[in-house]
């Protein structure tokens, strides 16, 4: 159950079933956040749940999650959806799950079924954004890139692919000799 004192507040619930339940538990969230004192991102989740009580506590968005970035006059620059989403507070590092998204601010569009962000890695390191999994890139230019395996810079301008594969497209025509 949940009791607090002046000491200290217990904050994770445990039913006899072993279910824990989350620390703190919102629905419908829209949440601004800032950086360097300048509004940079609003959060959207149907609901949000933190687990501060474990070992590794952790958020959980189990409805999906969308964030948006502005630019310094609140124009979109880009956006990140995914159907899940995990972060790992002492890990720093947050798991996009199924039907990720990611629209970047030079016009890229990255989908895949899932992705990492370590907060850990510096903006500019290649380890920032990983996959291990299939993603698919269409260019602002609409150039397809496609593969398995991926690592990228914070910005997803600097990445690339493990295992690389290639979209041909052929146009079809009425005669063979054209």
């Amino acid at each position: 159950m949940i009791s607090c004192n002046s000491e200290s507040i217990v904050s994770t619930v445990s039913l006899e079933n072993g279910i824990v339940l989350p620390t703190i538990h919102g629905e419908n969230i829209t949440s601004l956040i800032s950086d360097s004192g300048v509004t940079r991102y609003r959060l959207k989740a149907k609901v949000w749940d933190m687990y501060s009580g474990d070992k590794e506590p952790y958020w959980h968005f189990p409805e999906g999650i969308y964030i948006e970035k502005f630019d310094s006059l609140f124009n979109i620059e880009g956006y990140i959806e995914a159907d899940t989403a995990y972060f790992f507070e002492k890990k720093e590092l947050w798991q996009l799950k199924e039907n990720v998204h990611v629209q970047t601010v030079i016009g890229d569009q990255f989908d895949t079924s899932e992705l990492f962000w370590n907060r850990r890695e510096p903006s500019n390191s290649i380890n920032a954004i990983y996959s291990d999994r299939f993603v698919r890139v269409t260019t602002a230019t609409g150039e397809i890139i496609t593969g398995t395996g991926f690592r990228s810079d914070m910005l997803m301008s600097n990445y690339r692919f493990y295992k690389p594969a290639s979209e041909v497209i052929i146009e079809e025509t009425d005669s063979i000799n054209e």
